[in-house]
């Protein structure tokens, strides 16, 4: 009986037209080098990363390798230069140093994958697209180390590489000692951005 009702509210909403995920999702994301994107999204194939003007250059790949852009996402969503593996049923590398946090003025700019089992929401904190996953992501931590490096060095655009050096790798030595990669920071880098509420 679910399963019926269920299938008569999406062919209702197939014949007026609306698409829940589509509606939800916001047209475009800024990343936090000023990079624009278009960002796809229907119910139907999810959400992809389109570029038009205003998007960074591709990145480049070894031959067979296709450059593209993708997303990942644990507490924030970033934005990946990466190259599509031939004949690999669609799997990507990332391309180092070729991924950006989105960033946010309100909640409605931030994606809301809802399309999955599963899904993910976001919501802007501290001018970042973060997890609404609160207790999974408490608001009053830092970031893991992985996460600390884009965002300390990733306000520059993607083809001028970071700048970075000995010094803000001592510093993060220092910030993030932790071996573990899902502890938290112990610390803020200097001149990192704070991304606690």
């Amino acid at each position: 009986m679910r399963r019926l009702a269920a299938l008569s509210l999406l062919a209702v909403a197939c014949i007026i037209g609306e698409d829940p995920v589509e509606e939800i999702n916001p047209k475009r994301l800024t990343d936090q080098s000023g990079a624009v994107f278009a960002w796809d999204c229907t119910q139907y194939t999810g959400c992809e990363v389109r570029r038009i003007e205003g998007s960074a250059p591709l990145p480049s790949c070894d031959d067979g390798y296709r450059a593209w852009y993708g997303y990942s996402w644990s507490r924030f969503l970033s934005i990946d230069g990466a190259c599509v593996v031939p004949n690999g049923y669609g799997a990507w590398e990332f391309v180092d140093e070729w991924s950006r946090m989105v960033v946010c003025e309100a909640d409605s700019d931030c994606p809301q994958l809802n399309f999955f089992l599963d899904p993910d929401g976001f919501e802007c904190r501290a001018g970042f697209c973060q997890s609404n996953d609160r207790a999974a992501y408490p608001p009053g931590v830092l970031p893991r180390r992985f996460e600390m490096i884009d965002l300390c060095l990733g306000d520059v655009a993607r083809e001028d590489g970071w700048d970075d050096g000995e010094e803000f790798w001592a510093a993060l030595d220092e910030a993030c000692p932790s071996d573990d990669p899902l502890e938290p920071c112990a610390s803020l880098p200097p001149g990192c951005p704070d991304t606690r509420e």
